[in-house]
């Protein structure tokens, strides 16, 4: 290696830092000063010819660099305005949705319908639940929506133990239409009787109901010996329904209900005019009974051409 050469890095850019002391400009390391024939310059402060053009893609590196840190910044400032305003333009958009226009001509009001029960009922579930079941016919001279059954427990003092309360199988009631009901008492009394009062909100403009029919229904006991309801409900309507259920209270000679259960239709649009077969499996019930109550209620599908 020359003698003017860094034996480090073989850089040419030497200089004397003191009286014994030689260094690289390059990597600053010493120098062996006993194989210095020649000093080296004195001290300059920069590199060699190369090493500056190494530099300077180094700065022009860094200077692309932090072009795209700055437009990364700048991306995502903007990306989080935008999403702000947008967000602000769905709250208004949703809060502009959900505002509904008060009817200060309508005339629903909630009452005490007048009616009738029957085959009032309390039928345990197995696990220390009681269901009160029964049925009920609307003779307020309104339809109601949404009838609420409210159950208040008494032992033999007439003292209350309690109260529950659910809803009727349907979600409107015409006058002279009966609905069945079922309400849970949960851990019901060992010994109880009970009191049924309805409430429900009257309905001044009816939109469209579906009319449907059940017919061709007969019993059968299936391999587990229970009682099978089978038979064919029928869309009476000239529109499309959803949600199609069967109702069904099971009655003996003292005209109480002895088993209850409700079915959905499998299949979702139920057409205009079309039928379906159906079964329905009372569990609980040990012999067929002596009478039934069967009713249906479905929801108008939306967007329909009547």
């Amino acid at each position: 290696m020359n003698s003017k050469q860094c034996p480090t890095c073989g850089s040419t850019n030497l200089y004397q830092e003191s009286a014994t002391i030689y260094r690289c400009g390059d990597c600053f390391d010493k120098l062996p000063t006993g194989g210095m024939v020649d000093f080296p310059p004195t001290k300059v402060y920069g590199t060699s010819k190369q090493n500056s053009q190494t530099n300077s893609f180094g700065n022009w590196k860094n200077l692309i660099t932090g072009i795209m840190v700055a437009w990364l910044v700048l991306g995502s400032s903007a990306f989080t305005y935008y999403q702000k305003l947008k967000t602000g333009l769905n709250l208004t958009q949703e809060e502009e949705s959900v505002s509904i226009p008060m009817d200060l001509n309508d005339e629903s009001k909630e009452i005490t319908p007048e009616g009738e029960f029957q085959y009032n009922t309390a039928i345990p579930d197995g696990i220390g639940n009681d269901y009160i079941v029964g049925k009920f016919t609307n003779r307020s001279g309104h339809s109601l929506l949404m009838p609420k059954f409210t159950v208040e427990l008494l032992n033999a003092e007439n003292q209350n133990l309690g109260t529950g309360f659910g809803y009727g199988e349907k979600n409107v009631v015409a006058d002279g239409e009966s609905v069945s009901f079922q309400v849970l008492i949960e851990k019901a009394p060992s010994d109880y009787k009970f009191n049924i009062q309805v409430t429900a909100t009257t309905i001044t403009n009816e939109t469209n109901r579906p009319e449907l029919s059940l017919k061709q229904l007969d019993f059968k006991k299936n391999q587990y010996k229970e009682i099978v309801l089978f038979g064919k409900i029928q869309n009476k309507s000239n529109f499309t329904v959803n949600f199609t259920r069967i109702i069904c209270l099971l009655i003996n000679k003292q005209e109480k209900t002895i088993d209850y259960n409700t079915i959905s239709l499998e299949k979702e649009d139920f057409l205009p005019k079309e039928s379906q077969n159906f079964e329905i499996i009372f569990p609980r019930a040990k012999e067929v009974p002596n009478s039934y109550y069967c009713e249906t209620d479905a929801i108008v599908k939306e967007n329909t051409n009547l």
